[in-house]
């Protein structure tokens, strides 16, 4: 069905993106294609739809797909071939919905059966609800596993004969991961769907694929069935992915108890709602100096919420936070100068934070300046100073973000963060979206830090083996409440409720 030879792709400066790749694709074969940012595989997945990213430019090679070569297709054979022969999911599913439709007119913009029992077929395939009322919401009315199932159901209306899926876990929750490869699977098994699986998710490539190819820097190092690369890897790169990827029952064993500081953060009482429904309620928690606080909870249970309260971005309605025992005001805007800048936070999209226009070491000057009254001498040498400790080489101030990797925008962050001089870091699933061999560095950094500058650090997260690895202790959120609490080896090893038993049940059964 897919026939890639000696395909080479190339940035403007020469370099090359994929260099001279050939793969096949069988009709209803399923093939994993994995590596570290940057590794060419979201390259691919578009070269096979015939397209090419903004400055880029394909130098050789065919891209065949059902006999036809789709780098020299006219846009109306590749509408065609996108709706009909080989669809393509992408990494953000919500940025393949149309916000402004309706999810049946989703659904029916693609299919060839525009009636209400198709539609409400093709929603339920994939596990979401074909009742009228649902079928009536607009997408920002869903959550976003349901919205990435909905980007899903819109591609499978055009009953294509394949599936290209652009890293389909990241950011999902244990159950919501498990539901998703159970929809995905039973769709490829259901229809014979050739699937295309790009991933930094070993354990799901293992579950998904027949065979793995492994791309470093746009080259094939490793390609061969699933079980055989994962088990008895030959290239040294996959054989460093594998140690990487974190083993939830062993960190648990390493586990050790470390004496902690003050009281650093104490959140009393903090009820929050939006649109009249609570999310959170009476929310009470504890973070001392030196110390790593896991808070844990499913997608919408009010992990982020919490963040925005406790940075006073957002108001809550009752509730106190403290900082070393002083009270802080509710909103940013009332806070002073010195409280803002101790409590600082690292978000999950480091691209978005910052200002795409500026130089990284002009952002993190520009707080040390402001939060710390520097002057420009001081702060461009502060700047300096906070790449380096966190292990970016000096000539990498003068890079925009969007030159710099997915890893180190994110160490720019927390570097940004330490700039204001802070206390305490809310980190927000800052590895979520980074593949396991840069989420382990930056773990490992958040780790130095934490232990060296004596932070209190929370971390937001759904990852078990992020807890499990940089966390003392768990505080689990479900539907706005505190439902558990205490060491991680008490919370993972011995869950008692029922919400966190399904995480970790989740996070267990990873293949």
């Amino acid at each position: 069905m897919i026939a890639i030879e000696g395909l080479r792709i190339e940035d403007a400066s020469g370099a090359a993106v994929l260099a001279d790749l050939t793969l096949s694709v069988a009709e209803g074969e399923r093939v994993g294609v994995v590596g570290e940012s940057g590794a060419g595989k979201t390259t691919l997945g578009l070269a096979l739809v015939g397209a090419v990213r903004p400055g880029l430019r394909v130098v050789r090679g065919q891209v065949r797909v059902a006999g036809q070569d789709v780098l020299r297709a006219s846009p109306a054979d590749i509408r065609r071939l996108r709706r009909r022969v080989l669809a393509y999911l992408p990494q953000d599913p919500p940025s393949a919905l149309t916000p402004t439709l309706r999810v049946e007119r989703q659904i029916t913009e693609l299919s060839a059966d525009r009636s209400d029992a198709a539609v409400a077929r093709t929603l339920t395939e994939v596990g979401l609800p074909g009742d009228r009322p649902f079928r009536r919401r607009y997408p920002h009315q869903l959550s976003g596993g349901q919205q990435q199932r909905l980007a899903l159901a819109r591609l499978m209306a055009g009953d294509p004969r394949g599936l290209i899926l652009d890293e389909p876990t990241t950011g999902l929750d244990g159950p919501m991961r498990r539901l998703v490869l159970d929809q995905l699977e039973h769709l490829a098994a259901h229809r014979g769907l050739a699937l295309v699986f790009i991933t930094h998710d070993l354990d799901a490539a293992a579950r998904m694929t027949d065979r793995l190819v492994v791309l470093r820097g746009g080259v094939v190092v490793e390609h061969g069935p699933t079980d055989q690369v994962l088990r008895a890897p030959s290239a040294p790169y996959t054989r460093e992915l594998l140690a990487a990827a974190p083993d939830l029952r062993v960190e648990l064993d390493r586990r050790t108890t470390k004496p902690v500081g003050r009281v650093a953060l104490e959140v009393s009482g903090l009820t929050a709602s939006r649109g009249g429904r609570v999310v959170l309620d009476d929310v009470s928690l504890r973070l001392h100096e030196g110390e790593s606080l896991a808070l844990l909870g499913t997608s919408g249970c009010g992990k982020t919420t919490l963040a925005r309260c406790v940075t006073g971005v957002l108001r809550p309605d009752s509730g106190r936070v403290s900082l070393f025992g002083e009270a802080l005001e509710p909103g940013l805007r009332c806070r002073p100068v010195d409280q803002r800048r101790r409590v600082q936070l690292i978000p999950q999209d480091s691209t978005g934070s910052l200002n795409p226009r500026r130089p990284v070491g002009g952002a993190i000057a520009r707080v040390a300046r402001i939060a710390r009254r520097m002057t420009p001498d001081q702060a461009r040498a502060e700047a300096h100073r906070l790449l380096g400790l966190v292990g970016l080489p000096e000539e990498l101030a003068t890079r925009l973000p969007r030159e710099l990797s997915g890893g180190q925008r994110q160490r720019v962050a927390i570097a940004r963060a330490l700039a204001a001089g802070a206390d305490v870091l809310l980190c927000d699933e800052i590895t979520s979206s980074l593949d396991v061999r840069v989420a382990a560095s930056v773990l490992a950094l958040l780790d130095r830090l934490r232990r060296e500058l004596d932070l209190a650090v929370l971390v937001i997260t759904h990852d078990l083996a992020v807890i499990a690895r940089n966390a003392d202790r768990v505080v689990v959120l479900s539907e706005g409440k505190v439902v558990e609490e205490g060491s991680v080896a008490e919370v993972l090893g011995r869950p008692e409720h029922p919400t966190t038993r399904t995480l970790v049940d989740a996070g267990a059964q990873r293949a």
